[in-house]
């Protein structure tokens, strides 16, 4: 394995550790120490704490994405139902209101897409033109206060409305706690790839002595090499709370082994993914996690990489699974 984004850290930390298992044996009483560039000392044992303090915060971040998303989610389920509300209320002012007033004040359906702004203005005014009419005079055939069919009336409409704020706040403040948890990691890898680094400056000044653990030394960065061809993948939920992928076969003779790699949220990104699993070339050319799905409504985003022995990689399309939301009523 080898550095190539946000993924590979744990995978070629694995390796490091266990190189240096084996060079502690071999150095025996005095085991190996290494010196980093901010003049402080790294054992084996504080690279295995490291090591581990990366991982927890690696979770720390699928976790705050998976607030994201599930913040997010709420919001598009709560534009559903009030555009099915304004769109109810728009039709009746029609129905009822021709030659008034209140028909050319009618707001304009605002779109699921439509930022906050965007969208919550033409609610805001529905709300406000909801308000008049029940203040006004009683068109025939019609009983005020206007209660909508369904149940809706006006102080219900405004209340989605407020909630709709708080949600998009809620989103700010899920996208801030992000933001730090990815400033945490992103320190304990740096961290973590000096440590890497200058062990393989190390290992040959202190294991000289033993030439085979010299030559083991785990790869930082890819070797020479092809890019492999990336695999066909398609992928599926399963209730409750499990993505299904599947995979073809790499044909490449270097191949070292699969991975699957996600990010939780709709779009895949290499700054937050993780390995999820790994399979051997003669395994079952299948996974099945339930990762980033233990909410309604979450969504990850995940991929298939062939890895080779020279750690050059390729990441396959990326295949979106989401779990269904539970729906809010109308």
């Amino acid at each position: 394995m080898a550095i190539t984004g946000n993924a590979s850290y744990i995978p070629t930390m694995n390796e490091f550790a266990a190189h240096w298992g084996l060079c502690n044996t071999a150095l025996g009483a005095t085991p190996l120490v290494i010196r980093l560039p901010d003049n402080t000392t790294m054992t084996a044992a504080l690279f295995s704490t490291l090591r581990t303090n990366l991982t927890t915060q690696q979770t720390t971040v699928q976790s705050k994405l998976n607030d994201v998303s599930i913040a997010r989610s709420a919001i598009d389920l709560q534009k559903g139902v009030l555009m099915s509300a304004l769109r109810a209320f728009n039709d009746f002012v029609e129905a009822y209101y021709q030659e008034t007033s209140f028909l050319d004040a009618r707001p304009r359906m605002p779109s699921l897409g439509d930022g906050q702004e965007r969208f919550t203005s033409p609610m805001v005014d529905a709300m406000t033109l909801w308000e008049k009419i029940n203040a006004g005079t009683a068109p025939a055939g019609v009983t005020l206060p206007l209660t909508l069919v369904g149940g809706m009336t006006q102080g219900a409409f405004a209340t989605l409305v407020s909630a709709l704020q708080f949600a998009y706040q809620t989103v700010k403040t899920c996208l801030v706690t992000l933001t730090l948890a990815r400033g945490d990691r992103n320190l304990l890898q740096e961290r973590a790839y000096a440590t890497m680094k200058c062990y393989r400056q190390s290992v040959p000044v202190k294991l000289a002595a033993f030439p085979a653990l010299v030559a083991a030394l785990p790869a930082l960065t890819p070797l020479p090499g092809h890019t492999p061809l990336p695999v066909n993948v398609s992928g599926v939920y399963e209730a409750p709370n499990s993505a299904r992928v599947v995979y073809g076969a790499s044909a490449d003779p270097a191949l070292q082994e699969y991975q699957l790699r996600g990010t939780v949220g709709e779009h895949y990104d290499e700054e937050d993914a993780v390995v999820i699993a790994t399979r051997g070339p003669l395994e079952p050319r299948e996974f099945v996690t339930t990762f980033g799905l233990t909410q309604p409504g979450a969504r990850i985003a995940l991929k298939v990489f062939v890895v080779l022995t020279s750690g050059n990689e390729a990441g396959s399309a990326t295949v979106p699974i989401e779990r269904p939301a539970l729906a809010l009523a109308a």
